[in-house]
């Protein structure tokens, strides 16, 4: 057995603390046992007796019960309620049967209030909830305080069940969390529960399993550089650092899938003998089984079940569920091979539709391999088990479990099972070696061999790299009494899994200088040449040198090519991009002062970082960089862009076409038969023509004279001359086959689109068919102006509300049509709106949706209220109009859109309210609507009473109810006398109340008196206060 690296189990021991434990010593126990498994999905507390009776009754000598942690306490403070459970062992018992219980950790989404949090449970790859069949969900086994509440549970259903074991009456206990009811982590993910989202993915990347991940990842590589050297990743921080994105096996065949799933096989293995000590200390002598998916199929890596011979060091047995047509002899054979000593089980699920002997053929294959204890999924009484049971029970219960001895032996390791992304070529080699499917197959010990779990297999990813010389540097120039600079290029060195840490110079002249990798000095007055060797080293020590020489000369030194820029080949309308890596030139006793390009193309970039073209013509295309130095000398470099042509292909096969004899025929050769790749069109040719036949770059036409068969070549050309060609074979019959039109073969739903929201939908290939020919073209014959189709696709952005019918026609190579419409409905998005306290960032909050029709009384609302606005399409502005006992009209181009300033708001104020939105996206109108509420206060008005008062832009006041408001007027006075007449449309009075808005006046702050005129006569004075 290979063992754990240090590094592998350090850390998650430290978060986790990984446990030893002495096992017990495994029943000598001979009896093999056919067992019923319970699944009770149901709650109630009778359930699953009958099935019980009756599984007993056809002969089974084991009865494995399911108790769910969410049955027994539905709720975090729910009492207990153990009656099932208690009702299935006191049956059982009587029964004579053996119990074994599988405990159910996992719990529906609905209850894991009070237990764990969705963030603290199993994420997928995306970050999505883990949800499995049943709405059921676990708690992720890096986050501790869940798995300790979970342990809690194990520990009780053990203390409960302890006088079993005692008795000996219980055969064995398991724990499970996923929705299949396994123990690891589930191989899919159903987003919100829905079967038909669901989708494969690794696990653990809940907040907690990264965290822990990440931690472990540094403790192992010590540097994020060297992680990414490894991996082949550019994390910029350790805190970015994620595991692999799904795409099955494959999601572990890179070094980063690897550590992934070791780290994540530590945690259920750390998880697993968490429980096993529990259960230990309880009673020593219970024996554990872990209860796995399965451990050696596609499913197996996702589940992080290959090791399972390191995950059940602990444990007493291995049990799988099969599928019935799966190779069971491979399963057993796997599990017998890498437990020894250790019981191996199996689970057939019955279903009325499997036939009866393929399960029984399951129950054979797994006992004739060597398991001791095979179960079966029974959830409803059904005699046909019977078929199944009492088979195996006298073929079987009968037979004493002895040692199966192998035949041939075969042996696979997991890294290699990850690294093929497929198991079944391992499985395929298996049963070439067991003879599966011969008259006398073998029994195979498979040897598997965990490398990834040693430390020999990831020594060699873990010793430093040395640097690494990226160029020669070449000799540099200088002239006897001149200053001399030069910088050392940033890319003279790497580290590839570290850091360069310095850069020095061993060898160089007393007169020159060397620090932060620039040199600099006096040239003394004579010629000479000077060595210089320079010496990196990385963040470990490790080092690599390099040498050139300093030549002092009175002669000019011309620029060099240090990095050429290589050719490019590319097609037509496809992007070239290079960017320019540590400079081209360089100038060996001075700088680079220019570069000019020549020969550049109008469809080519240049600039002293980057070269880009798109091309859109055929060639072969040199372009010349010339560079200058601070002489004037230059040297100049050249590369090439050729531009190839592709030439056309096939994308249409022509039928046969069976034509009558001494009748007239035409039949158009459509260029769509070919596409151009680079788009510049298609000639097409009609060769081996017979002679009655002509062809006018168009159609084909003649009568035939004669009953014969012609095999005619197609030939497309390109705009270069390139050509393919397909063959078209005419027969010549005495009747001929008339035309089928086309077919249709399903149907285009109908669609809703926004105004000014893209609409866009492809035509299926699939939807038409011509029996015998082929679908030249289809046609939009009622385009609605809004509506573009190209390339089969429709798209368009609506600019007004409609519903459009659409008629899609397909047109044959005999002109012959069919055609299909559907519905595009346009509406304008729906506006909604929300209630918001006002406030300073920090003191906002939502006080709830507000809906047509919505009643609040004032006592009820924050003091200061606004209104956000919500649009179903993206909006660019939103005009608001409230009236009532608050008037304001406004134009809100960002968002939130808010009717008020959110500090500012508006006091609630008793009334009745109406809002009228209108939201735009760039010039159009996107929605519309008009909502009323009303706020009511809890104080009775009284008559001639202003409320608020003071007031801020709108008083309201309250009419007797004998006024008629079609005969009163309004008017304001200072305290100096100055009569201002307020405006009709400033007066709303709704249910006796006068809403007045005072905003327009301008009115200062200070004391008045508001005048209430009945047809021009005082009818009423009320002082006001102007806040």
């Amino acid at each position: 057995m290979h063992s754990f690296t240090p590094f592998l189990v350090r850390y998650v021991a430290l978060f986790l603390g990984v446990c030893q434990i002495g096992l017990a010593q495994t029943t000598d126990d001979k009896q093999r046992y056919m067992g019923l498994q319970m699944l009770n999905l149901e709650t109630s507390p009778t359930a699953g007796l009958d099935v019980i009776q009756q599984s007993v009754g056809y002969g089974c000598n084991l009865v494995a019960i399911t108790i769910y942690w969410g049955h027994v306490y539905p709720t975090a403070d729910s009492p207990a309620d153990w009656r099932q459970a208690d009702n299935q062992i006191k049956l059982i018992t009587q029964t004579g049967a053996k119990v074994a219980i599988r405990i159910m950790l996992g719990r529906t989404r609905g209850s894991i209030s009070g237990f764990w949090t969705p963030k603290e449970g199993l994420q997928d790859d995306i970050g999505q909830q883990a949800v499995g069949i049943y709405g059921y969900t676990s708690f992720s086994y890096a986050h501790q305080p869940s798995v300790q509440k979970a342990q809690k549970f194990i520990k009780e259903v053990c203390e409960r069940y302890n006088y079993l074991q005692v008795q000996d009456k219980l055969l064995y206990v398991s724990f499970v969390n996923t929705p299949a009811q396994e123990l690891g982590y589930d191989a899919q993910n159903w987003p919100d529960g829905d079967n038909k989202k669901a989708r494969a993915t690794p696990y653990d990347y809940s907040p907690e399993s990264m965290l822990q991940f990440r931690a472990w990842l540094m403790q192992k590589y010590k540097r994020l550089s060297r992680l990414n050297y490894v991996w082949k990743t550019r994390f910029p921080n350790e805190k970015d650092i994620m595991g692999p994105q799904y795409a099955e096996l494959r999601s572990f065949k890179t070094l980063q899938g690897k550590d992934f799933y070791v780290f994540n096989h530590l945690l259920i293995k750390n998880y697993i003998n968490q429980n096993i000590e529990i259960i230990k200390k309880v009673n020593p002598t219970y024996r554990v089984v872990n209860e796995y998916g399965s451990v050696a199929d596609e499913g197996s890596g996702l589940r992080t079940t290959l090791c399972f011979k390191d995950l059940d060091k602990n444990a007493e047995g291995t049990k799988i569920h099969n599928d019935p047509y799966m190779n069971h002899a491979w399963f057993t054979d796997v599990q017998r091979s890498s437990t020894k000593g250790k019981w191996i089980m199996n689970e057939v699920f019955y279903t009325p539709e499997t036939p009866a002997q393929l399960l029984i053929k399951q129950f054979d294959q797994c006992f004739e391999h060597g398991c001791k204890i095979v179960t079966m999924v029974v959830s409803t009484v059904d005699g046909n088990t019977r078929n199944i049971f009492e088979p195996i029970k006298n073929r079987w219960l009968t037979n004493p479990l002895t040692e199966v001895r192998s035949q041939a032996s075969y042996q696979y390791a997991v890294s290699s099972v990850l690294d093929s992304a497929s198991i079944g070529s391992f499985i395929k080699a298996y049963d070439k070696v067991a003879g599966t499917g011969t008259a006398n197959p073998k029994i195979v010990d498979v040897q598997l061999v965990e490398d990834i779990l040693a430390d020999e297999y990831w020594r060699k990813w873990l010793v430093n790299v040395p640097p690494v010389v990226n160029y020669s540097l070449g000799d540099r120039a200088g002239k006897p009494r001149k200053v001399y600079n030069y910088t050392v290029p940033k890319d003279l060195f790497t580290d590839p899994d570290g850091n360069i840490t310095k850069i020095e110079a061993l060898e160089k002249p007393a007169w020159l200088s060397f620090e932060n990798s620039q040199f600099t000095g006096n040239i003394p007055d004579a010629v000479a040449d000077y060595k210089i060797t320079l010496r990196a080293t990385d963040d470990d020590g490790a080092t690599a040198q390099t040498s050139f020489l300093i030549k002092i000369t009175n002669i000019n030194v011309k620029p060099v090519v240090r990095n050429p820029v290589p050719n490019f080949t590319t097609y037509l309308q496809q992007l070239v991009f290079y960017q320019f890596q540590g400079g081209i030139f360089d100038d060996p006793d001075g700088k680079i002062i220019g570069v000019r390009a020549f020969g550049l193309r109008p469809w080519m970039l240049y600039n002293p970082n980057e070269f880009s073209a798109f091309p859109d013509e055929f060639g072969t295309f040199p372009v010349r960089l010339r560079a200058y130095d601070d002489d004037s000398a230059y040297v100049e470099t050249t590369f090439f862009v050729q531009v190839l042509n592709r030439p056309p292909v096939v994308v249409r096969t022509l039928s046969e076409k069976v034509i009558a004899q001494g009748k007239p025929f035409r039949y158009r050769i459509s260029k769509d038969i070919f596409n151009d790749p680079d788009g510049r069109g298609i000639t097409v040719k009609v060769l081996n023509r017979p002679a009655w036949m002509a062809y006018d770059g168009n159609e084909i036409s003649g009568t035939p004279p004669q009953l014969e068969s012609y095999r005619l070549i197609i030939r497309g050309f390109d705009s270069q001359g390139d050509s393919t060609e397909t063959a078209l074979l005419v027969r010549v019959d005495t009747r001929g086959n008339l035309n089928a039109p086309p077919l249709v073969r399903g149907k285009i739903p109908d669609a809703q689109v926004f105004v000014t929201q893209q609409f866009s939908y492809r035509i299926p290939d699939t939807l038409f068919f011509d029996a015998n020919g082929y679908i030249d073209r289809i046609e939009i014959p009622n385009l609605p102006n809004w509506l573009q189709f190209k390339n089969n696709t429709l798209t368009g952005i609506a600019k007004e509300s409609g519903t459009y019918t659409v008629i899609v026609r397909a047109t044959d190579d005999d002109e012959s049509s069919v055609s299909i419409s559907f519905k595009i409905e346009v509406r304008l998005a729906q506006l909604t709106f929300e209630l918001i306290q006002a406030g300073k960032v920090g003191t906002r909050r939502l006080v709830g949706p507000l809906r047509n029709g919505d009643q609040f009384t004032a006592a009820t609302l924050p003091d200061r209220i606004t209104i956000y606005a919500n649009c179903d399409v993206p909006a660019k502005r939103v005009v608001f109009n409230l009236t009532g006992p608050y008037r304001k009209r406004i134009t809100v181009s960002k968002f939130p859109f808010a009717l008020f300033d959110d500090e500012t708001g508006f006091v609630p104020v008793a009334g009745q309210y109406v809002l009228k939105v209108e939201a735009f996206g760039d010039s159009l109108k996107v929605s519309e609507t008009s909502i009323g509420f009303e706020i009511q206060t809890s104080q009775t008005l009284t008559e001639w009473q202003i409320y608020p008062n003071p007031f801020d832009e709108v008083c309201n006041l309250k009419l007797p109810n004998q006024l008629n408001i079609n005969e009163l007027s309004f008017s304001v006075v200072n305290l100096t006398g100055q009569r201002v007449f307020i405006p009709s449309q400033y007066v709303s009075i709704v249910g006796q109340v006068a809403y007045i808005d005072m905003g327009g006046l301008q009115l200062v702050p200070g004391v008045y008196l508001l005048q209430v005129l009945k047809d021009g006569v005082l009818e009423k004075v009320v002082k006001i206060i102007k806040r």
